[in-house]
């Protein structure tokens, strides 16, 4: 009896995705290890969100990773990597918002690209101002990383991408069928529609900071 129930039990725990067959959303949203290469060093719950959306909610949490110093000519600045995790009350629209709010910035180059395994889009303004940013169901990832590298880290990049997919396609929009498609519920800020289907790249050009969202501005915490 007691080995028949063992083995129920056992086919329960294969059913319900027992640790170690395959990766689950972490209690605290971030990976809280090291990542090939980078070594985990804190986690810090924060309520000043990625990109604010009205009606919906979010809290957000940060991971810092770093590396040893590197020898390519830059002293002994250790290369770290930053990761926002924005959890949202709801996925609906998420996409078509950040969408929005991405294609407003001035101070940055912004693309679609394939980065880690999905679609992201990838904020550029110079060496220790790259970020690439996605949208997984009711969560935003954002990863960026310190002047001491070269890019973004594909690395950290694709272990987030492992717990949380993209719902991003090739041009910045929500895929069929994924969580974050549709249209923002409310009132949320909108940008000027009148061009043709966006291929990928936003506008660039402008310095106002009211464009920008807080977590990109100069003076905001990296």
């Amino acid at each position: 009896m007691w080995r028949s129930l063992g083995g129920l039990l056992a086919l329960i725990a294969l059913a319900t995705g027992a640790p170690g067959c395959g990766p689950g959303i972490p209690a605290r949203f971030v990976i809280e290890r090291d990542i090939d290469g980078w070594s985990y060093r804190r986690y810090q719950r924060v309520l000043d969100v990625e990109i604010a959306m009205a009606g919906n909610a979010a809290v957000g949490h940060t991971a810092t990773y770093v590396q040893r110093a590197s020898r390519s000519g830059r002293g002994t600045s250790v290369p770290y990597a930053n990761v926002f995790v924005s959890v949202y009350e709801r996925p609906q629209g998420l996409a078509e918002e950040v969408r929005r709010q991405v294609r407003a910035l001035g101070s940055y180059q912004a693309s679609v690209r394939g980065l880690g395994g999905g679609h992201v889009w990838y904020l550029d303004a110079g060496p220790g101002d790259r970020w690439a940013l996605w949208v997984s169901g009711a969560h935003v990832v954002k990863v960026g990383a310190s002047d001491a590298t070269d890019d973004v880290p594909e690395a950290v990049v694709s272990a987030y991408m492992g717990v949380f997919p993209s719902d991003l396609d090739e041009h910045g929009r929500a895929r069929d069928g994924t969580a974050s498609a549709g249209e923002p519920p409310g009132d949320s800020p909108t940008v000027n529609e009148e061009e043709a289907e966006f291929d990928g790249a936003a506008p660039s050009g402008g310095d106002d900071d009211e464009e920008v969202p807080h977590f990109l501005r100069e003076d905001a915490p990296r």
